[in-house]
């Protein structure tokens, strides 16, 4: 049993200090795992974060709980697991008196295996008949999710890896029902239907990598029923903590990287641009050439790049200029470029950008900066480059530091808003009048009823925004639908944009009419629209619909979390009272004059 540390922070680092700093070998995942499930609840020292998650599978799942277990306490959460009895999955989540709904899970996992999943067919079966039994399968995991989510768990599912049988070869690859091409396309529908209600492991794509008959060989199915050879759970690792961090709104954003013998080869300040490594002139050239260009593609999918270099900073940006850099000082949206320390250089630009820190990965060659990071930043991931340009993007992908689950127009357009955002700040860091400044911006406002391609939107700004968030409810894609379809409910977006750009969908608003109420339910917004009296702008468009509606009175409700405190204050600026229930309360019909915006409409 581990002695009692004193602090949560202790207690965290005490169990991960197994791993080193390093990528984790199956002999720690097994012995911090075993080492986790031996500390009993009332070893957890207050204060610290937990988790109540549940295991369950069509496959044996004990190596597979550890590594959940390791994953999850990797993200600085402590896991109090429960593992479902082997092959149990669906009974377990259709019988509410099972002992996994007695457990309460607040997240759940659930492995398949295609030898449940394919249906005995004939080979000449049409793509109609494949489909109908792929459409009941699907059915069931809609019963199961729906059971799942609304027992209040979120959920994390493996995608089928499909079997390798060749049987007739080409043919077998044309054939609608053969085995490999149902889980194919079950695979598919899946991703479909559980779009916005489940995280999804690609199971799939990380057989790929070692191969099929190496990652998941029949031996290990017929001797124990595992689901893979338990030699690659290190490599399970990453995407299963890219999944935890979907499925927790935790998600990474902001690429920090080095300069020097990171994004080009030799040192600027020494070998000037003439002298650096990039482009087809030299093997390592090429190499740091590619690699520019996976960041700039990443750039480009929504990742928020800045940089974090000891240099001067009009040194440093002469790197841009060689005619073979892919990148250009104008794709950061942070430049920190100083002889600081790079630690403090991380607070720095979280300070610039107005985004946690715990959101931030950082690369760089040296091997002690990523060690001070590390130890000063635990909630950073730390990605050592080495010394060898032509494994950089393996080396960075294999992370799987900035997957996500779908792609939406605000996450492809955010490196553009935030460069937006850097050059407004900058701005406003030489304006003397604030209220000239906000006019200056000449600001566009659109506050409306979301489309239903906004819904994908809405749902992940519910999921994951933590700042200026008023009760920190967290609302999936079916529950923002289904206040859509209420006569009581409101549910509205804003989109803003600028003289500097287009910040897109940045703030959602669900609200309740209850008798002469209006009860503000959620209400939140991106960090990058801040004070920029959007708030006001808002508030207006509500009290418009409000009182159409018949309402004497706007309700809001304020709850305190570790990281809302920017809006503590929020209801009281715009001339709400506070209640002795702590609720906040303004009457309408006294107009908005007092509502100050500088977004025209």
């Amino acid at each position: 049993m581990l002695d009692r540390p004193l602090t949560p922070a202790a207690f965290l680092a005490d169990l991960l200090q197994g791993f080193g700093g390093k990528a984790p070998t199956l002999p720690t995942i097994f012995q911090t795992g075993d080492r986790i499930e031996e500390t009993g609840t009332d070893l957890i020292p207050a204060g610290t974060p937990t988790q109540r998650i549940a295991v369950l599978g069509a496959v044996t799942i004990d190596y597979l709980r550890r590594a959940v277990a390791c994953g999850v306490l990797r993200e600085g959460v402590f896991p109090i697991l429960y593992q479902a009895p082997f092959g149990s999955y669906v009974q377990e989540v259709l019988d509410p008196g099972s002992p996994l709904h007695a457990f309460k899970p607040e997240l759940v996992v659930i492995a398949t295996h295609w030898r449940d999943l394919v249906t005995d067919m004939p080979i000449g079966c049409t793509e109609a008949d494949v489909d109908a039994a792929v459409d009941a399968k699907v059915g069931l995991f809609r019963g199961i999710w729906s059971r799942l989510i609304g027992s209040g768990a979120k959920i994390v599912q493996h995608l089928a890896v499909p079997p390798q049988q060749r049987f007739r070869g080409i043919a077998e690859r044309l054939a609608p029902a053969a085995p490999a091409n149902q889980i194919r396309r079950l695979n598919d529908k899946l991703l479909a239907a559980g779009n916005g209600l489940v995280t999804w492991i690609d199971m799939e794509g990380l057989a790929s990598k070692t191969g099929t008959g190496r990652f998941a060989p029949a031996k290990f199915y017929y001797s124990a029923k595992l689901d893979f050879d338990q030699r690659y759970l290190p490599d399970y690792l990453p995407p299963f903590q890219a999944a935890w961090r979907a499925a927790n709104a935790r998600g990474k954003k902001v690429l920090v990287l080095d300069l020097d013998n990171t994004l080009w080869g030799g040192v600027i300040g020494d070998d000037g641009v003439e002298g650096i490594k990039l482009g087809a002139a030299s093997p390592a050239g090429e190499a740091f050439e590619d690699w520019q260009r996976y960041i700039k593609a990443l750039g480009d999918r929504g990742v928020i790049l800045a940089v974090c270099s000891k240099n001067a900073p009009e040194i440093a940006e002469t790197g841009f200029t060689h005619p073979n850099s892919v990148l250009k000082r104008s794709d950061f949206a942070a430049f920190e470029c100083s002889w600081s320390d790079k630690a403090g250089g991380m607070k720095r630009i979280a300070q610039t950008l107005n985004v946690g820190i715990d959101s931030f990965v950082f690369c760089d060659d040296n091997p002690a900066e990523c060690e001070l990071v590390r130890q000063e930043h635990p909630e950073i991931g730390v990605v050592h480059m080495g010394t060898d340009p032509a494994a950089f993007i393996d080396l960075f992908d294999a992370g799987h530091w900035f997957d996500m689950q779908a792609y939406t127009n605000e996450d492809l357009g955010r490196a553009a808003a935030y460069s937006a955002r850097a050059a407004a700040l900058a701005e406003q860091a030489e304006a003397t009048d604030i209220g000239g400044y906000l006019a200056g911006l000449d600001m566009k406002g659109r506050l409306y009823r979301p489309e239903e391609a906004d819904i994908a939107r809405v749902a992940q700004l519910e999921q994951k925004t933590n700042q200026f968030n008023v009760t920190t409810r967290r609302y999936s894609e079916a529950q923002i639908r289904g206040f859509m379809e209420r006569n009581d409910a409101v549910v509205l977006a804003f989109k803003l944009a600028d003289r500097f750009g287009d910040h897109g969908l940045t703030s959602t608003l669900v609200a309740f009419h209850e008798d002469d109420t209006m009860r503000i339910d959620s209400w939140l917004m991106s960090c990058r629209v801040f004070s920029r009296s959007a708030e006001q702008y808002i508030l207006r468009g509500l009290i418009d619909i409000a009182e159409g509606m018949g309402a004497k009175k706007l309700v809001g409700e304020y709850k305190a979390t570790p990281k809302n405190d920017v809006v503590a204050d929020v209801y009281p600026r715009m001339g709400f009272a506070e209640r002795e229930d702590g609720m906040f309360e303004r009457p309408l019909g006294g107009g908005t004059d007092d509502l100050v915006t500088y977004i025209a409409g």
